[in-house]
């Protein structure tokens, strides 16, 4: 992903639709949507999808991270991410808006708004983002199965 030349985010920028097509077994998998991407970009993972995230937000310097990023490899490994077509995308069983508005602490703080449920939360890091998910999807897939 290539860094933009100006520091201007537009609005809409700023909150990623995400929508999880599957939880089985608490593996989270689906899309990520946003203009950055310039389309729907499928993660298949928590941690893949924590690090499109975390890349997206590095290429838009927004919001600024305020720690460098600590890795075992001089070279961090970075998830390609693949965009999907949106006839090819599966049907999402919960959407939500993430918005990210602080990277303090080596750890994000933001709210997510569960567009199916209208319902909101803030949240103080990445472990309470995680939280929050899987309290939704649990749920979910403990009345669907």
């Amino acid at each position: 992903m290539e860094k933009m030349p100006s520091r201007f985010v537009p609005y809409e920028m700023q909150t990623t639709l995400v929508k999880v097509t599957s939880y089985e077994y608490k593996n989270l998998c689906g899309y990520l949507s946003n203009p950055f991407f310039g389309g729907s970009v499928y993660f298949n993972g928590l941690i893949p999808m924590l690090q499109l995230m975390e890349d997206m937000l590095d290429s838009l310097r927004f919001p600024q991270r305020s720690m460098e990023r600590r890795t075992f490899d001089t070279e961090a490994p970075r998830v390609q991410p693949v965009t999907v077509e949106e006839a090819d995308r599966e049907r999402p069983v919960a959407t939500f808006k993430l918005r990210v508005l602080f990277r303090q602490n080596a750890s994000w703080e933001g709210d997510l708004v569960w567009v199916d449920r209208q319902a909101a939360a803030q949240f103080r890091s990445v472990l309470e983002l995680i939280g929050i998910l899987d309290s939704a999807l649990g749920g979910l897939y403990e009345q669907n199965g």
